[in-house]
């Protein structure tokens, strides 16, 4: 399973993205889906959700938008702002 996280910043996205590698996730950026409904921007995929809580909890990110799970298919909404 791979998560989105979503953000209205790219500034926000790039910050996130790095913080994840740093703390040796594997992260990488990619478009917001638009079958998401969250238009378009910058988003960040990972498989390692709690890994990304953590870091979100840390660190400050006012640009967050929502958060999404996907399974190869579907995508759920975990969080929306």
């Amino acid at each position: 399973m791979s998560y989105i996280f979503a953000f209205t910043s790219r500034n926000s996205a790039m910050r996130f993205c790095d913080a994840v590698t740093d703390y040796g996730g594997v992260a990488r950026l990619v478009n917001t889906p638009q079958s998401t409904g969250s238009g378009c921007g910058l988003s960040v995929k990972c498989d390692d959700y709690e890994l990304c809580s953590g870091i979100l909890n840390r660190g400050y990110y006012t640009g967050l938008r929502a958060v999404y799970s996907f399974d190869g298919t579907d995508y759920v909404t975990l969080y929306k702002q």
